[in-house]
């Protein structure tokens, strides 16, 4: 495994600006999807469909722990154990459990290489977690591995484009609908660029387009739920504008967009950007060693490829080649005005220099002083002339 794109320095990236799911009626489209009712989460409804309370539970990727403490509120689970690489955010979930008296404790790793946390649970949580994890074969492997034979994968995630490159016909829809808002709410629609991503996030969606695959290798499927986003997550994601508006006005255009991905996603199946799955283990598959060291070899090669490759896994769509072109040409655009800025300073630089004014008479005299030369040289010509005709 690479060292250089698992894990994010940068914490502060993750509860930054305002996403989709912020907004109620987004959150309540999004429960009626996997319970078929607004006001039923989906730890709600998983709860209802297990009908039981969780023993011990690991979570993924915790950060500050509310998905966890959620869950204890709940009564979904008894115990848990948070892991994940940021201590900064680890101690802001071990100081809200111990101020709230629950039992829950906290393991720093990464999880792309670290050990996970001894025993077995009989639950696992991936909430909005595994879009951020480079080694996902190794990690979901282990996840089959940690779990006891009756225990359940619960997962909420991002499993759309990676690095969020989404499809042009996507985009596209997304722009028109940009279009009809009100220019006050109104997104900036700016295509991720992947270098980007690479500096502010360089775990961001880096495998997302192979979590539901990977996902069905080691676990039996007992419900997926598409969730759709293809055109509202973008659009409502970092909006600022509509955001910050009042609700009556925005109101009716969150519904617009909402209806635009809806029917999207009907006519488009496979465009979901988010889902909701769980599962159980097939620890039958632990068993496999030939299939189990072709998994890793994948894994092992893909990322030694991406290290070559500055962090880049895939080649990159039609928008991101595009947006690549454009950033190259203004590139080169503007070292050319710099160029153009630092020869005009050279040569004010030289006007202002004390020899100028001297070089300068110089070069004025020298088509004179060639003038006389030349005049004198036909006079003595003239002279031979005479002389000889004598």
């Amino acid at each position: 495994m690479t060292d250089a794109f698992e894990v994010n320095e940068n914490s502060d990236v993750y509860y930054d600006g305002t996403y989709w799911n912020d907004f109620e009626v987004v959150a309540g489209r999004i429960n009626e999807r996997i319970s078929g009712d607004a006001g039923r989460s989906w730890h709600q409804h998983f709860a209802g469909a297990t009908g039981r309370t969780f023993k011990r539970a690991l979570f993924l990727n915790c950060g500050n722990g509310w998905v966890e403490r959620e869950l204890v509120a709940h009564g979904l689970i008894a115990e848990g154990v948070g892991m994940d690489y940021s201590q900064d955010l680890l101690d802001q979930a071990t100081a809200a459990a111990r101020e709230e008296g629950l039992p829950l404790t906290y393991l720093q790793g990464n999880v792309n290489t670290g050990s996970f946390p001894p025993g077995e649970f009989d639950l696992v949580v991936n909430h909005a977690a595994a879009h951020h994890i480079a080694a996902i074969d190794r990690v979901f492997r282990e996840v089959c591995r940690v779990l006891v034979d009756d225990g359940w994968f619960v997962s909420f995630d991002y499993v759309g484009p990676h690095r969020n490159q989404y499809s042009l016909d996507a985009w596209e829809e997304a722009w028109k609908v940009n279009q009809e808002l009100p220019v006050a709410l109104r997104q900036d629609m700016v295509y991720p660029p992947i270098h980007v991503m690479l500096v502010v996030d360089p775990t961001e969606a880096i495998h997302s387009e192979l979590i539901l695959e990977t996902y069905h290798r080691y676990f039996d499927n007992a419900q997926f739920t598409p969730l759709g986003g293809a055109i509202a997550y973008p659009l409502l994601t970092h909006n600022a504008r509509i955001f910050a508006a009042d609700e009556a006005e925005r109101a009716p255009w969150i519904d617009r967009i909402l209806e635009v991905d809806d029917s999207y996603l009907s006519t488009h199946p496979d465009s979901s950007l988010f889902a909701y799955f769980a599962g159980t283990p097939r620890k039958d598959v632990l068993q496999m060693d030939t299939l189990l060291a072709d998994w890793e070899a994948e894994e092992v090669e893909r990322e030694r490829l991406a290290q070559e490759n500055g962090g880049e896994y895939y080649d990159r769509g039609p928008l991101s080649q595009a947006l690549l072109a454009l950033e190259q040409e203004a590139a080169a655009r503007q070292s050319l005005e710099v160029q153009v800025t630092q020869l005009q300073s050279e040569l004010e630089s030289i006007r202002g220099n004390f020899w100028y004014p001297k070089i300068r008479r110089a070069l004025d005299a020298e088509p004179t002083r060639r003038v006389r030369q030349n005049q004198a040289v036909r006079r003595v010509e003239r002279l031979l002339r005479r002389e000889q005709s004598g």
